[in-house]
């Protein structure tokens, strides 16, 4: 039950949660859209920004929609490398589109 008095620094980040969760989701995308670009022609791979697992589906996002079609032409290599690559089976990839910063 939280006490209300502030954690200290050291605590969160030695935890499994906290900042350190975060953490270790965010090296897991990172290697997921590394592994998904690697799938992919260099023209393609460049404009992936991010990668996602949601149960068995994965969620590929690009910087632009001119891009979902050339990952959904090039889904069964990407579910392909991931099952060979990482052990992932995934049943669908889905393509979103990064709204503008």
């Amino acid at each position: 039950m939280p006490s209300g008095k502030p954690e200290l620094l050291k605590d969160l980040l030695a935890g499994r949660g906290g900042l350190s969760g975060i953490v270790e989701r965010a090296a897991a995308t990172d290697r997921l859209a590394r592994c998904v670009q690697s799938a992919l022609p260099s023209e393609v791979a460049r404009h992936i920004v991010g990668a996602n697992l949601r149960d068995d589906r994965l969620v590929v996002i690009v910087d632009g929609a001119a891009w979902t079609a050339g990952v959904r032409f090039e889904a069964r290599a990407i579910r392909q490398v991931l099952s060979e690559a990482q052990e992932i089976e995934v049943s669908r990839v889905s393509v979103r589109v990064r709204p503008p910063i």
